[in-house]
Order: C-alpha cells, then structure tokens, then sequence
C-alpha cells in the first residue's frame, strides 16, 4: 500500500468513525429505550464506553485503518465482549469453543481472522494487536459476503449479529442493543437510519419480573429436569460460574437447546440486568462433575458421587476466569442475588455451601477465577442477609466488624470437618485455666441480635462449654453452656439479646474439668 492510499484510508476511518456515532445516537425520532431491570439500586451507566480512552485505542484505529473497518465499531465490539480485557479463554460449556483476546473471538471465527489478518492462531490469541487486527479481519470478511455498501456507516450495523455469532433472535438483538449502547446510541434497535422509528420501546421477553427474583428478567431455558425426590434433591449449595464469554452470548447459548446446558441465573458485566432462564426448584444443567467431598472441606461427605446438579443453584456471571478484576457493581449485584437465592432455599452462606465451579471439578474449570474475591464477597452475602460472621481466623473476617483473639496455647486444627472457614481452635480443659477465645462484632446501633455458635464436635470434647455474652461496657448479658460432643457443623443458636451499639464479645474460656478439649470455630450474629 502506498503513503497516499494509507493516508486516504485514515481520514476516511475517521469519518466513519465520526459518522457511525452520529447514525448511532441521532437517528430521526429516536425513543429512549426501555428501562432495564434495576438490581440493588445498580443504574447502568449513562456514558458511551466508546467515548473514553481504553488501553487498545492505537490498536483500534490501525486495525480500522488497515482492513477498512470503522475503529469506533471494533472499540465497542471490544467493549462489549470482554470490558476491554485481555483474556485467554477457557471453556466453560461443552461444545463451545474458548474465547481469547480483547474482542473474544473463538472458534471459526478465531481461525478465519487470523488467516485474513495473516498471523497465527496462537499470536491471534495471545497478543492483543494481532487480536484486534484478526476481529477487524473478521468484520473486513463479513462486509465483503455481505456486499455492503461501505460508503454508508449504518450498513455495519447489519454485520454485528453475525460477528456475533449468536443464533437466537432475541439474543442477536440483545447483542446489537448492547454494541449501540457502547457507541452512546439513544434508541435500543440497531435499524439503519432509513428504517422507520419505533414508536414505543421494545422490552425483553419476560421483563416485568423472574418467578424467584423479582429483579430479574425471566428468559426461561428449555435445558433442565427435575430435581430427585428423596434428600440427595434438597437445594442447598450455590456455585458461583464465569460464563467465559459476555452476557448476552452468555444466556443465549443458555436458553438455545442446542447448548444442552444451562444456569439458574446469569448477572451482567456491570450488574445492572440479571437473567434467571431456570426455577430454583428445578435442576438446571451447569455443571458436570459428581460430588467429592475432599473438594469441599470434607463437607457432606454422604453425597459422594451424586450428581452436582441435583443439589445446586448455579449463577454464572458475564465475564472470565483470567481476567484480573470483577466490577463492584456486578459483584454487590450477585452478593444480592446470592443473599435472596440462599435466604429462599435454606443454604448456608459458609464456605462449604457458597463455592466455585472450578472447586468443586477441578479436572477441567477453574471458574471463577484466582480473582473473584472471596473473602469480601460472601461478606458481602452475609450483610445484605443482616449477618455477621466472627471466625477464629483473622483471614477470614471483616475487620470493621469482626475480630477474634485466641490465645497461642490453643492449636490450629482442620483434621474434623464442619468447621466455618480455614479450620478451627481447640484446647485441653483445666481447672486453673485464665485464658479464652474471643469473638468479638461491632453494631452500628443497638437493637435485638440473635447469637449463634459452631463447633466441630468429638466424643473428646466438652460437654459444658461455656459461651460468655460480654458488651463494651463490660457487662455479661448472659453465660450459654453446650455440649461440644455432638451437634458440630452446624450454627446452634445461643440466644437473643438487644446489644447496645459498639463492641460486643462472646468469650468462651477453657477453664473446666480436666480430660476434655474446647472447640473454638465461630460466631454469627443475625437480624
């Protein structure tokens, strides 16, 4: 190619690009689109992506330049796919092919930009010039079996549902709407400018509200079945997915009985729109492994080798396992999500019922990722839910209003399982004992809290272990006394008091009659 001929092909991107927003937010009698479902006071935001500086703008605009693509299309194509992050796919459901790079192209289509783009599969993979270069590649492709008049900005709206490569209708529409919003477009269709206006906004199917979560938009999935009928049906763990893909591909493939697969929710990049495409009651396909309890803190170990599915919701969420953050409102939107499925169903919010896909099929997963937070995300659960959690490990509280003191003569075990989180304390009763562990939680105001205990329990452990109510002013509202033998791995209520704002401590001291341990594992206060 020339100088003059690359010139030229500049300043004409640039007019595309200049002109595809134009077409994009200033069609004629444009209508503002049909409110999304609102998720935890989560509003989506106002400003078009496509405006701000990403880390791949330069790439954009060679790309852009070179295969005669509107820049400003591939930015929000990249936007839209994967939040502009860099990802190297894994696959998530069967049958479909991994994504990678900035514009999350997999597949034939991974194969077919890197041979127009002239670079390996790996490099169209790996780096994200080459990637961005293999997706301009792709839509370069598209417009030419297409035919498309190239002059006209608004004839590549017509290339995005096939870039997309969604097969659903609903889903390809989705799609669209998503990339308009990303260039900063007031109406949700995605129309050439010569299309005639709607005169009313379109809202998704479903949108008035899912069966379990209000807040949701109902898309039911035909892929699913009963749950069994005898104990090994019961709901009462919730795995948490990456969808390895956005999320519109996400709940299309979902909802296509093509995929043979499914989830009971999937919330958005940004939080602001949840699907639910299976009843709760139901048994939605999302994962495929049998359950071992080794993978899970030797938890439940009666169901190994039952089917995962048959006791689990599944949530998966738009985004990758690789990439190195999660957005805080996609995270407050699920830790909502999480908070409603688990108050409704009975389950737990500890780290045995709340776990990864990837933990509980390690052979082949590895969702949600090494950076989905953990620790600050089931806090998280628990607050909206009006729970404090004080575990005997400071690893696993949240110091604002959680904080444990456990003396050094006290041994760290994990060897009974049913404890709360990395494991738990315990210690020889004596009659001239001074030292105790302390769980400590702090109330914003006073009011009524109802205390738990947990403990892991053992024919060694003592029967009269004795649970201290003490406030910051240093008055003992109550003395609790349980038996540690038996009824370890579950919260055991200790009584209701109402607590005055501030530090509160439930001490349990170790002095008693020899021949017995003390288990010290943790403590939950509850609305």
């Amino acid at each position: 190619m020339t100088g003059v001929q690359s010139g030229n092909r500049r300043v004409i991107s640039s007019v595309w690009t200049a002109t595809l927003l134009l077409v994009a937010a200033c069609r004629e009698a444009p209508v503002e689109p049909c409110p999304s479902p609102r998720v935890s006071g989560i509003v989506a935001e106002q400003a078009a992506p496509v405006a701000r500086p990403s880390p791949f703008d330069s790439a954009f605009a060679a790309a852009g330049a070179e295969f005669h693509v509107p820049p400003a299309l591939l930015k929000a194509i990249g936007w839209v796919e994967t939040r502009w992050h860099m990802v190297d796919g894994a696959e998530e459901f069967p049958g479909r092919a991994p994504a990678f790079g900035v514009m999350g192209l997999r597949g034939t289509a991974l194969e077919r930009g890197a041979v127009h783009a002239g670079v390996t599969l790996d490099v169209a993979r790996r780096d994200p010039v080459a990637n961005i270069r293999a997706a301009a590649a792709v839509l370069d492709a598209l417009a030419g079996d297409a035919a498309i008049d190239r002059s006209r900005p608004e004839e590549w709206f017509k290339l995005i549902a096939p870039y997309s490569g969604i097969e659903l209708s609903d889903g390809q529409a989705a799609y669209r709407r998503e990339v308009d919003r990303a260039l900063g477009a007031a109406s949700p269709d995605l129309a050439s400018s010569a299309a005639p206006a709607p005169t009313a906004c379109q809202p998704p199917p479903g949108s008035g509200g899912a069966p379990d979560y209000a807040a949701g938009v109902w898309r039911p999935s035909p892929n699913f079945n009963a749950r069994p009928t005898d104990s090994t049906g019961r709901t009462h763990v919730l795995i948490i997915h990456t969808c390895e893909s956005n999320y519109v591909s996400c709940w299309s493939w979902l909802v296509n009985p093509a995929s043979q697969a499914s989830a009971h929710y999937v919330v958005s990049e940004d939080g602001n729109e949840i699907s639910q495409l299976v009843h709760e009651r139901d048994r939605a396909w999302h994962i495929a492994a049998t359950y071992d309890c080794t993978l899970n803190r030797g938890h439940d170990c009666w169901l190994n080798g039952v089917q995962s599915n048959d006791f689990t919701v599944g949530i998966e969420h738009a985004g990758f396992a690789s990439q190195d953050s999660f957005p805080a409102s996609q995270l407050e939107a699920s830790a909502a999500l999480a908070c409603d499925v688990t108050r409704d169903r009975g389950i737990p919010r500890d780290w045995q019922h709340i776990v990864g896909h990837g933990q509980l099929q390690p052979a082949n997963r590895t969702d949600p990722g090494p950076h989905w937070p953990w620790i600050p995300y089931l806090h998280r659960v628990q607050a909206l839910c009006g729970e404090i959690v004080v575990d005997d490990s400071a690893a696993f509280n949240d110091p604002a209003v959680a904080a444990a003191a456990v003396p050094a003569a006290w041994t760290a075990s994990d060897s009974t399982p049913g404890y709360y989180g990395g494991g738990y304390r315990w210690a020889a009763m004596r009659p001239d004992a001074t030292d105790g562990a302390a769980f400590s939680f702090r109330l914003a105001a006073s009011g009524s809290r109802t205390l738990d205990a947990r403990w892991t329990s053992g024919t060694n452990r003592s029967s009269q272990a004795a649970y201290a109510v003490i406030t910051a002013a240093g008055d003992t509202l109550a003395v609790v006394r349980v038996d540690q033998t038996t009824g370890g791995g579950l919260w055991r209520a200790l009584g209701t008091w109402t607590f005055p704002a501030g530090w509160t401590r439930v001490v349990l001291p170790r002095r008693g009659a020899a021949g017995a341990v003390i288990v010290a594992d943790a403590v939950r206060v509850r609305e």
